[in-house]
C-alpha cells in the first residue's frame, strides 16, 4: 500500500469541523477511489488537538490519482482552514501482513 501520514494542530474548536469534513470526504470522495483504501484520523496520545492522519491506497498510482482529483484539492483547502500552520506530510510504503 502507498499513502501518507500527516500531522497537524487543530485550531480551537476545530474537531467538530474536522469530523464533519471527514464524513463529507467518506461520502463524496472515497467512492471515486478504486480498490482498497484505508484512512484513520486520530490524535497524539494525551493531546486531542495534535491530529494524526493516515491515508493508504492500494498502490502509488491510485494514491496519485486521488491527489490529482480537483475535488480532493478543494476538500484539502477546506481542511487546512481548521489547522494552525502547515500540515506535515510523509509519504509511506506499507507492507500488508
Amino acid at each position: 500500500m502507498f499513502g501518507t501520514i500527516g500531522h497537524a494542530k487543530l485550531k480551537p474548536g476545530g474537531r467538530a469541523a474536522l469530523d464533519s469534513l471527514m464524513d463529507e470526504w467518506n461520502r463524496d470522495i472515497r467512492p471515486r477511489i478504486p480498490g482498497r483504501f484505508v484512512s484513520y484520523v486520530g490524535n497524539k496520545a494525551g493531546n486531542p488537538d495534535e491530529i494524526v492522519v493516515l491515508a493508504l491506497a492500494q498502490d502509488k498510482a491510485t494514491y496519485r490519482h486521488l491527489a490529482d482529483l480537483p475535488e480532493q484539492d478543494t476538500w484539502y483547502h477546506r481542511f487546512a482552514e481548521h489547522v494552525e500552520g502547515e500540515v506535515t506530510w510523509e509519504d509511506v510504503e506499507m507492507d500488508e501482513s
